[in-house]
């Protein structure tokens, strides 16, 4: 730790994040010149939210919306499409609004599922990922015999059910058929998000599905043992049931974050012992911590410098 600040471990899944984005990248940047009149669903029907559309079995859940800070996605751009300049980047990003993205590590290999609200489309990507450009392509059929494109390379798989929703990476179908559900119901705009139907469980859903309202970026860890362990960069077993988080910009310090966390203890008698060992591993004081009831404990005011985060992110 270096002025107060957290200094957080780099993760493996980078790579894959960074080839998902450059996909995104890659049809926004062209969007100018490729929209076409062709649409893959009667407009009439229900509008569907990135967030309904991830499934249930990830570990790890992060929403990022663009507004909290414009130079983190410029950032991942510039860093991973060769020779993109900054302003092309930051006109990619003004394309993207929404991230959410569920990750799983397992045998050295990592899973990731991506839902975006990002001003794309079919119509456009059809022109972008082509053979010649090294794309292959699939139809899936959905349950409601809804027929959408799928488009393959190496490992990765994309798909655009509509002209502001992109999906990236495991079990596209699933979410493809999710997205015919919603799109099928007369969903209102004013109903309540918890009555809208959803894949995920309803605490990590409501959760992650306020970063946007309120600003923020924020993550859901349902198995938080690994998540635990890259945070701190200590192996830190304290029964937990999971953790969430946000980060959100320090006024007083642009290039920092401040951090909240929130830990729910499965076991009560491991809340005490845990706060002390949280406390020490992130460099606080108990002054930091706040304990309600008896199995749940936030921490917050930990600062981050952007750059920690652009690392786990980004590089």
């Amino acid at each position: 730790m270096q002025n107060g600040a957290l200094k957080l471990k780099k993760h493996n899944f980078s790579k894959k994040i960074a080839l998902s984005i450059w996909a995104l990248a890659l049809a926004a940047g062209l969007a100018a010149g490729f929209f076409t009149s062709c649409k893959t669903l009667p407009a009439a029907e229900s509008s569907v939210n990135a967030l309904d559309l991830l499934d249930d079995e990830s570990a790890f859940y992060i929403a990022i919306p663009n507004s909290v800070d414009p130079e983190l996605v410029v950032r991942f751009l510039q860093n991973n499409i060769q020779n993109l300049s900054e302003k092309d980047a930051a006109l990619i990003s003004s394309r993207i609004d929404n991230v959410y993205c569920g990750l799983n590590h397992r045998k050295n290999r990592t899973f990731i599922q991506l839902a975006c609200q990002a001003r794309i489309g079919n119509s456009l990507a059809s022109k972008i990922f082509t053979e010649k450009n090294g794309w292959m392509s699939n139809l899936a059929i959905t349950t409601f015999k809804n027929t959408y494109t799928v488009y393959e390379r190496d490992i990765l798989e994309l798909s655009f059910p509509s002209d502001n929703i992109a999906l990236i990476g495991r079990d596209i179908p699933v979410m493809l058929n999710q997205f015919d559900n919603i799109r099928s119901l007369n969903i209102e705009p004013e109903m309540d998000i918890a009555e809208v139907p959803h894949l995920l469980q309803d605490q990590a859903y409501e959760y992650l599905s306020m970063a946007d309202e309120n600003n923020e970026i924020r993550f859901y860890a349902g198995r938080p043992q690994s998540f635990l362990t890259t945070l701190t960069g200590a192996q830190l077993d304290l029964k937990l049931d999971h953790v969430s988080g946000a980060f959100v910009c320090d006024p007083n310090k642009d290039s920092q974050y401040i951090l909240t966390l929130d830990f729910k203890f499965k076991d009560p008698a491991y809340l005490k012992a845990g706060r002390g060992l949280l406390t020490l591993a992130f460099g606080l004081t108990n002054s930091n911590c706040q304990i309600i009831g008896d199995d749940r404990l936030i921490i917050s005011d930990i600062k981050i410098a952007k750059k920690s985060l652009y690392k786990i992110l980004i590089l």
